[in-house]
């Protein structure tokens, strides 16, 4: 019974009632690999004119410069040696740990899936060809065509050493992932930075947040501490104070637009020349007070008001109220806060990581290593243990119950993948038998997957929102639980629910008729299945992966974004900002994909085969965009790969329940009982595993900073301080938790681990101290006493109200709206901006041939970043509804205008 309701579950259909036939498949793979070839061909005839969006790690300002992606020309096909020649390890070099990693995780699951295909293929095809069923063109490859029981042991074979080797793999990467990680802790550019010796503790006790206190919460080793206080409603008044100065540059920008226009209808030009930084027209009045920029006080309803006079006043009554608050006694720190300690070195800073907690029994974690300031969700900070907990709960409901009843969508999709078989028995449906078989294939092969790609790529940006709201203290943390989520999501939704979905009804309604019939047919069914995946992977491998590489969405957004920013700080932005890395999006997604290619492993392999393909093709267009287009954002330093190889197990577990249930239904007794046993054995070792590796993983440093430790532990663990050997031995024995074990097991153990180990982190370490890896700004200056106070302290109690930035005009009024804001304490510039009303462009199409083309050496970085902004604030003012009016910038207001943003 149990084996009939495994069945049931996993195995639906994708399926008709025939074999599964390649008509199906080209269906699916001409329309997509001719999309794929008409998004290269764009990206290829199109990368070298936008290279803001193509390859802004090759000359972006915001990208350091030792970090950006080598580009010797612009033009031509230059740039795809490049790609070639690159190897994966400058992505660790120059971008970030996780990106390396996770373009290794891409290649780890091809390699599984390849290796795989070299197990199964040679020895379960034949076996399934010949397995006794009248199974047809490609469903006689699957478990489907099997009726000879004998027939099984072939696939407990292959099972036994796949899955058995898949767990070892595991086992050997996570070593090696802790080697890579110790490498980046120890690298110069990682441990020179103050988070790298600074530890956050959440729901300490006051006492523990009091500077006075330092010494004896935290060890004389803590230099220097941070507690956080109640911010009260001041994130709010600042977030308010900050909306109204940006609507005050933009009505001020109008004011200035205005001015210029009307002085141009009137067939006035403003004197070139200028006395104390004005003109002569500054006494008058260029602008009529019913043409200046208006808001409503309310909404649609309320009068209209002067929107510069408004927003100034509202500005200068928020910044007087975040002043009285930031000076209000009840500003103080709560009974129970989060403190940020730094020590006076790492080693120091990862030991009061492991040794030091206020709350043992929290089921949450209660301290963070090496926290950033930016990665900071300050809101989150100061929250009791009841309100963390609480929310925590409220947010994985919520997590649970979406994740159900999205189902619902995601089953009416699957159900179209069947709508042929529907169709012989609902009679309004009877037309879809009707149409061409190309439309017919189009239908149910490749739709049901398009829609499910296209409606599940929204929900790890829910998920991410949750995540925050459910009290996590930082962004990559927020982000280890989006990716923990949304990997439960993938497989329940992607894998589970849309196969049986589709393939329930026609099922039930043959068990009905004849339910002796149901291990045989439920044994039939799931091995069909593997239809719709194979479609699957044929999307994501050719127009995803291409359309993931031409990006025409973010094209789009760059060609009509004029229409989309108005001011010249709103069109930087644009310009300047670059994609980033949604962990939490990309890996569940190929860890889903590696878990569905593992389950139909030995049921029917040949979908492991697409999944390499399409894994590959994802891995080319990956692998361009971190080399080229995106910077890391969020940088979980490696837990979010930890994270993906420990889910890898659930396409294992899901891979044996579901032989289980085929063996189970056809009547291999022996042969079930052997899989039942490696389910156990599998899941055995992988507790083990993650029980013997958690503290290694957990305490990274340590493992390399101990030595001056363990003569401290001899003593206590009766060993002789003069044997290394045992000693060594004895570390390990602690952190592993093996001190149960015979006395020879943690040695073995240890040795074995630490091979591992010390290659992974060798290897890294090379890697990292290659002159051309070398990231740290020795430029840098120390940090000031002042700046040092108020680095791990709330932008709430830190930020100014916004530096505003207009552009100069010739008639004195961008001048008066700075001194108008000078009277109210609002810092304006209108430096290196002039507003011109005439149609030169010469200085535009100057720098357009001052940029690098074919041919022509490539000037100094610095130039290309001055030339390409230069070329950008030209475009800042050339709306249609100002028509003649633009900027003209020279180029050194051009270059000293890109820096002055820059550092602003």
């Amino acid at each position: 019974m149990a084996s009939s309701s495994i069945s049931i579950r996993d195995g639906g259909g994708h399926r008709d009632s025939g074999s599964t036939s390649g008509q199906a498949i080209l269906s699916a793979f001409i329309p997509t690999a001719i999309t794929a070839v008409v998004y290269i061909a764009i990206f290829v005839g199109i990368r070298n004119r936008y290279q803001k969006i193509y390859a802004p790690r090759t000359f972006l300002g915001i990208v350091p410069v030792k970090d950006r992606t080598p580009s010797v020309r612009v033009s031509g096909g230059h740039w795809f040696r490049d790609f070639r020649q690159l190897p994966d390890r400058f992505v660790l070099q120059h971008n970030s740990m996780d990106a390396y990693l996770y373009l290794r995780f891409l290649k780890v699951i091809i390699g599984i899936c390849v290796v795989g295909c070299c197990l199964t293929w040679p020895v379960l095809f034949p076996i399934n060809a010949t397995g006794g069923g009248d199974s047809t063109q490609l469903d006689r490859l699957t478990t489907g065509n099997v009726l000879k029981k004998g027939h099984w042991w072939a696939h407990v074979a292959v099972a036994w050493v796949f899955f058995l080797g898949i767990v070892a793999f595991i086992a050997w990467e996570r070593l090696r992932l802790i080697g890579v990680r110790q490498a980046y802790y120890r690298s110069d550019e990682y441990a020179s930075r103050l988070s790298s010796r600074t530890v956050l503790w959440l729901n300490a006790p006051r006492d523990a947040c009091q500077p006075e206190n330092m010494v004896k919460f935290f060890g004389e080793e803590a230099t220097k501490l941070w507690a956080v206080r109640d911010t009260g409603d001041l994130e709010s008044l600042i977030e308010k104070r900050n909306g109204a100065a940006y609507a005050l540059e933009r009505a001020e920008l109008d004011l200035i637009i205005e001015a210029v226009q009307l002085r141009k209808s009137k067939g006035q030009v403003a004197p070139a020349n200028r006395t104390n930084g004005g003109t002569e027209l500054e006494s008058q009045d260029p602008v009529p007070r019913r043409k200046r920029p208006t808001q409503r006080e309310m909404p649609l309803v309320g009068t209209k008001v002067d929107a510069i006079d408004k927003s100034r006043a509202t500005v200068g009554k928020l910044a007087e109220r975040i002043d009285a608050r930031r000076l209000a006694p009840s500003r103080n720190i709560p009974e129970q806060s989060a403190v940020f300690v730094a020590f006076n070195s790492q080693p120091a800073a990862h030991r009061a990581y492991q040794q030091i907690t206020f709350q043992p029994r929290l089921p949450t974690q209660d301290r963070f290593l090496a926290v950033q300031p930016k990665e900071v969700l300050w809101q989150n900070l100061a929250k009791s243990v009841t309100e963390r907990v609480s929310k925590a709960s409220l947010a994985l409901t919520f997590v649970i119950v979406f994740t159900i009843f999205f189902s619902i969508p995601v089953g009416l999709i699957g159900t179209i993948s069947n709508v042929k078989t529907l169709a012989e028995t609902v009679s309004w449906l009877s037309w879809v038998n009707s149409l061409p078989p190309v439309i017919l294939g189009l239908l149910t092969g490749l739709l049901p997957p398009f829609l499910v790609s296209y409606f599940v790529s929204y929900v790890p940006k829910l998920f991410r929102h949750v995540a925050k709201f459910s009290g996590e203290p930082t962004t990559p943390q927020a982000e280890l639980k989006t990716q923990a989520w949304y990997f439960a999501f993938q497989v329940f939704q992607v894998f589970l629910v849309t196969t049986t979905a589709s393939g329930a009804l026609p099922v039930a309604m043959q068990i009905v008729k004849n339910p002796t019939s149901a291990p045989a047919l439920l044994a039939q069914s799931l091995p069909k299945a593997s239809n719709f995946y194979l479609t699957y992977f044929i999307l994501q491998g050719t127009a995803s992966a291409a359309s993931n590489v031409l990006n025409y969405s973010d094209l789009l957004e760059y060609l009509f974004e004029d229409y989309m920013a108005k001011t010249p700080r709103e069109k930087y932005t644009l310009h300047a900002q670059m994609k980033g890395t949604p962990w939490a999006s990309w890996l569940p997604k190929f860890t889903n994909l590696l878990v569905i290619a593992i389950a139909y492993s030995c049921i029917a392999p040949l979908v492991m085969g697409f999944a390499a393909v399409g894994i590959f093709m994802y891995y080319l267009s990956y692998r361009y965009n971190l080399l080229y287009v995106i910077l890391t954002k969020v940088d979980t330093k490696g837990e979010a790969y930890k994270r993906a190889l420990q889910q890898i197990p659930t396409g294992v577990y899901l891979a044996e329940l579901c032989l289980i249930g085929l063996m189970s239904a056809s009547g291999a007794t022996a042969q079930t009982v052997f899989m039942i046993i490696l389910l156990f054995l599998t899941a055995i070792i992988n507790f083990l595993l993650d029980r013997m590796l958690r503290p290694l993983e957990l305490y990274l440093g340590v493992d390399i900073w101990q030595e001056m430790e363990v003569p401290l532990l001899a003593e206590e663990d009766g060993i002789d301080p003069d044997d290394e050997a045992a000693l060594h031995a004895a570390s390990h024995s602690r952190r592993l938790g093996l001190r149960i074990l015979p006395k020879p097991a943690p040695r073995i153990l240890s040795d074995f681990f630490d091979s591992i180990i010390s290659a992974g982190r060798r290897q890294a370490q090379d890697w990292l101290s290659e002159p051309s890896a070398a990231r740290g700004d020795d430029d840098a200056e120390p940090m000031t006493d002042e700046e040092m106070a108020k680095v791990y302290l709330a932008p709430a109690f830190t930020s100014k109200t916004p530096k505003l930035w207009i552009p100069s005009d010739g008639l004195g009024v961008a001048k008066k709206e700075i001194e108008e804001n000078k009277a109210v304490g609002i810092t304006t510039t209108d430096e290196d901006g002039v507003l011109h009303w005439d149609h030169n462009s010469s200085m535009f199409r100057s720098l357009r041939r001052l940029r690098p083309s074919d041919g022509c050496r490539r000037p100094p970085t610095y130039l290309c970043d001055a030339f390409v902004f230069a070329e950008k604030c030209v475009k800042v003012f050339s709306w249609s509804r100002m028509r003649a009016a633009k900027v003209k910038l020279s180029y050194t207001s051009a270059l000293v205008l890109y820096n002055h943003i820059m550092v602003s």
